[in-house]
């Protein structure tokens, strides 16, 4: 590379560390921040205010510029639900802004090591397939909480409307007591009644946001109660016990199929690891592999056999319940 690509790369990396960092760290409209500024009294420096004022004017600039539009755009909107359920507390503005700053830093921490424009691309797709894997285990982390809570909670939920509570009132009694991720989701689900909408559209929300199946079991059951009655303590504690065994099951199938899983992490790891370690102990043998023709062509090869691998073991370790 000449001279001017690395000051160039370097600068890049500065303003897209600067995004991630404003993104992140920059207070909100609601902030405490905000609020500590708005109560200053005539005894406070305009000094302190000039300190922090233009950060937030620029972020609330930005915010209305191209925040808004795309809150309010289909693919915003999705991207809102994806952060709710990944339980990331970030507008859709703010999580892209990550991504392109992680995927910059990524690609310019590849092209320096290996002094190669080569690396560039290659590393910006580490950074931006590490973000989307970040959100997805984030997503699968908060549903895996949440269904642990939803066997406990219908059992609560059915010893409330035992002792005289009404649905919305059993509701709002066991989010009281509930831990994360559940409290949230019920307390969400009593506001929404408050403000006029039905129970059956608060509790679809509800399954729509958690993208659960038991919870999806546990809608349908309330929802045919509803139409045709019946004790509904009762039909809750069916699906309590169901629930319970479903859970049972899915932890013996997980049980009986982790060497699989793990087999498959090992075999489509190892490829890198190897050349990692290569690259570091013996850079001058592994430099064909990312200068020359074949080497990418080996490497492509070599990235699309694993990833067909994986995806394989994937399907036949993955047991649906």
């Amino acid at each position: 590379m000449s001279s001017l690509v690395p000051a160039a790369l370097g600068a890049v990396g500065a303003v897209a560390l600067a995004i991630t960092v404003f993104a992140v760290l920059a207070p909100e409209e609601g902030s405490v921040l905000m609020a500590r500024i708005r109560g200053m009294g005539a005894s406070e420096t305009e000094e302190d205010l000039d300190a922090v004022l233009p950060t937030e004017q620029l972020r609330a600039k930005l915010q209305s510029i191209f925040g808004r539009k795309l809150e309010r755009s289909d693919g915003g909107t999705k991207l809102a639900g994806e952060l709710a359920r990944a339980d990331l507390k970030l507008r859709p503005a703010e999580w892209l802004l990550i991504q392109a700053g992680a995927t910059v830093l990524v690609s310019i921490t590849a092209a320096f090591r290996f002094s190669s424009l080569v690396a560039i691309p290659a590393g910006g797709a580490v950074g931006y397939f590490g973000t989307v894997l970040f959100l997805k285990f984030r997503k699968r982390r908060r549903r895996n909480q949440f269904e642990k809570l939803l066997a406990p909670t219908l059992l609560s939920l059915s010893g409330a409307i035992k002792a005289g509570y009404t649905f919305v009132q059993a509701i709002d009694l066991v989010s009281k007591g509930s831990a994360h991720p559940m409290d949230v989701e019920l307390s969400r689900v009593v506001r929404e009644v408050q403000l006029g909408i039905s129970v059956g559209e608060a509790m679809s929300r509800m399954v729509r946001r958690n993208d659960s199946e038991d919870l999806r079991l546990m809608h349908t059951a309330v929802q045919i109660q509803a139409q045709v009655g019946g004790n509904l303590a009762e039909v809750l504690e069916k699906i309590e016990f169901t629930i319970r065994e479903r859970v049972r099951i899915r932890g013996e199938i997980k049980t009986l199929t982790s060497q699989g899983r793990v087999s498959g992490y090992v075999l489509s790891g190892l490829p890198f690891a190897l050349g990692g370690v290569l690259s570091l102990a013996a850079p001058t043998y592994f430099l064909p592999m990312l200068h020359e023709l074949i080497g990418w062509v080996m490497l492509g090869i070599a990235g699309f056999m694993l990833m067909c691998g994986f995806l394989i073991i994937r399907k036949i370790v993955n047991v649906q319940v």
